[in-house]
């Protein structure tokens, strides 16, 4: 995945937030808003990442529970937030524990993922390392791609 820039340096934009204990980063590109969370309805039979659809200003959305992504079986403690991503193809809605900040970093400072901890079902694309943390930058296009659509 290539990472996307602003155009007029070699900044690199992301919106951080947490899964359970991890830190995850999303270009803010693709970060079409950050909501609080609303009543899902459950859908029988969907993938077991789906949570259910909301409706969201006359559109219906699946709603993508991050906690199942990352298999992290913590119970969640008070709010939680929901972060409206904007893809290709789809717009999605990613069930988050917490939404930290936006940060804008310089593009040589995020490392290339290495082999030994990619899998596919949360493609990493960079870690970025902070004083007391590394964030996660997730390629979640990719992810959605691979593990959430159907082949027709």
């Amino acid at each position: 995945m290539t990472l996307i820039t602003n155009h007029h340096t070699d900044d690199y934009e992301f919106v951080e937030f947490q899964v359970g204990q991890n830190t995850f980063g999303i270009s803010i590109d693709q970060v079409r808003e950050i909501i609080q969370p609303v009543p899902v309805t459950s859908i029988p039979h969907a993938h077991p990442f789906i949570e259910g659809i909301i409706q969201l200003r006359g559109d219906v959305l699946p709603v993508i529970d991050m906690k199942r992504v990352i298999e992290c079986g913590e119970e969640e403690q008070g709010e939680s937030k929901y972060i409206v991503a904007d893809f290709v193809h789809e717009t999605v809605v990613f069930h988050v524990t917490a939404v930290s900040q936006i940060r804008r970093i310089s593009s040589s400072s995020i490392e290339a993922a290495s082999d030994l901890y990619m899998n596919e079902r949360l493609p990493i694309s960079g870690i970025v390392k902070k004083e007391d943390r590394m964030v996660m930058l997730v390629n979640f296009e990719q992810m959605i791609k691979e593990q959430l659509t159907v082949e027709k």
